[in-house]
């Protein structure tokens, strides 16, 4: 039964990839940023490394400089943010794999996350193509307790009684 916890547990597992790609992305784009405010620092015998904005009387940054400063700044604190929020993604999948039996692991590792083809992942795990997709089915609703917990009972009909005001 693929209800929509499954079918968002599958969606995680195609995504996680291309996730990960951009964590390393972002953390370079980070990384960069930070190089190269550290340089202008330097270059311009700045003593911090921080921005501290002296307003006017009217609370209003006038300069030009601080503007690009504070904006500057503020896309690090938002790529940090981004970056925070991917790694705990990640790493929430990354547990909820490791607690699985190997065999479900590596076939979801090998079918949602590298994305072969089930003639593939039946050579490569040595076993047949029915049993490579019920250890994944298996391998998926396990994951998906793991990741949703009791909402990802909801949509079976014995549950739909005992979390009424979660239900649609």
């Amino acid at each position: 039964m693929k209800n929509k916890y499954l079918k968002e547990t599958i969606e995680c597992l195609e995504n996680y990839r291309e996730y990960k790609e951009r964590l390393e992305l972002k953390k370079g784009f980070l990384k960069k940023l930070k190089s190269e405010r550290e340089n202008n620092d330097r270059e311009a015998d700045i003593k911090s490394t921080a921005y501290d904005v002296t307003p006017a009387k009217t609370n209003k940054v006038t300069s030009i400089v601080e503007k690009i400063a504070i904006k500057n700044i503020q896309m690090e604190v938002d790529l940090e943010d981004e970056i925070d929020s991917l790694q705990f993604y990640i790493r929430r999948i990354d547990l909820s794999l490791m607690d699985l039996k190997k065999e479900w692991r590596d076939i979801l590792e090998l079918k949602y996350i590298g994305g072969y083809t089930w003639e593939y992942v039946t050579r490569k795990m040595g076993l047949s193509e029915s049993t490579c997709r019920r250890y994944s089915e298996k391998g998926i609703k396990a994951l998906a307790n793991k990741i949703k917990g009791d909402e990802s009972y909801i949509d079976l009909p014995l549950f739909k009684y005992i979390y009424i005001d979660k239900v649609e």
